[in-house]
């Protein structure tokens, strides 16, 4: 019935103008154990959530299509691009604009031309041997993902309760993002913006950050340097270098989670975190603005 509104809505104002395949950009990608897209010398990649592992390939090429359009060309209107994908049938659902046969790859399909129409956006598709699709395809092969962690959403739901309802999300991706707004480190195709540390952190409101290890002190530096406030979790380790400071900008009694083999998660992987049987985290409320923070060592 969606359908037929949408006809009913626009046939009045169709029409099919001259196309002149002067393409704003070329994209290709693929998909195997992971997305991966190439424009422009450019790369853009991402990991299956373990749901989505489960679909057929045709499926996940059409997926993947539609993330690399929301990678490179979220800024882009009214313009033609190309894009060239490793698989026919993917190929045919977007120049046909869908299909009957398959009620799953129509619905992506549908929604890739309901982002293009949005931005006024015609979109062709053409075959590219997997063999040609060097680029793209490297990076959807790349398996390196032990920096993608998230906290069990039980102990989130604890945090929220605790401190209070959060705006957005500074270290996450699509697979693994606590807030519906988030922000990742590479391009992402739901992101709204890329790399954390390029952007004030003021006006964000509460944010939420569960940094990899290494960039904990820079996190704590960049809090201090916006006059941000949000929730930052981190092992407690209280004899690393970053810990008083840590500490010094807390704004009220931190949330202690113990070990658990279910508190750290992979949203792409049925593993269990390397230090999970002696993790435990904080999580602290922490202020850059010196009228809102109070010294809470007592509390460790």
């Amino acid at each position: 019935m969606s359908d037929i509104n949408w006809w009913k809505q626009n046939i009045p104002t169709s029409y099919n103008p001259i196309r002149h395949e002067n393409y704003k950009c070329e994209i290709s990608d693929a998909s195997t154990t992971g997305w991966g897209a190439f424009c422009k010398g450019e790369t853009a990649r991402g990991f299956w959530t373990l749901e989505e592992r489960k679909w057929h390939i045709n499926r996940l090429e059409l997926k993947a299509t539609l993330f690399a359009l929301k990678s490179f060309a979220k800024a882009f209107r009214d313009c033609e691009i190309f894009v060239r994908i490793d698989n026919t049938t993917a190929v045919a659902y977007i120049n046909r604009m869908g299909g009957v046969r398959h009620p799953n790859l129509h619905k992506i399909a549908k929604e890739i031309w309901q982002w293009c129409e949005a931005r006024n956006i015609w979109l062709t598709a053409s075959y590219i041997k997997s063999e040609d699709n060097v680029e793209a395809d490297h990076e959807s092969r790349i398996r390196n993902i032990d920096t993608e962690w998230e906290l069990a959403d039980y102990a989130f739901r604890r945090a929220v309760e605790t401190f209070g309802y959060l705006e957005v999300d500074l270290s996450a991706t699509r697979c693994n993002s606590k807030c519906e707004k988030f922000l990742s480190w590479e391009r992402d195709p739901e992101a709204f913006a890329v790399d954390a540390f390029t952007v004030n952190w003021q006006p964000l409101g509460l944010f939420w950050a569960f940094p990899p290890f290494a960039l904990i002190l820079r996190v704590l530096k960049k809090i201090i340097t916006d006059q941000a406030t949000g929730i930052v979790i981190v092992p407690h380790w209280t004899n690393q270098p970053w810990f008083p400071l840590f500490s010094k900008l807390l704004t009220e009694k931190p949330l202690l989670l113990e070990p658990s083999p279910n508190l750290v998660l992979s949203p792409c992987r049925s593993i269990q975190h390397p230090l999970a049987k002696k993790l435990s985290l904080m999580v602290g409320k922490l202020s850059g603005n010196l009228s809102k923070r109070e010294d809470c060592l007592a509390h460790l």
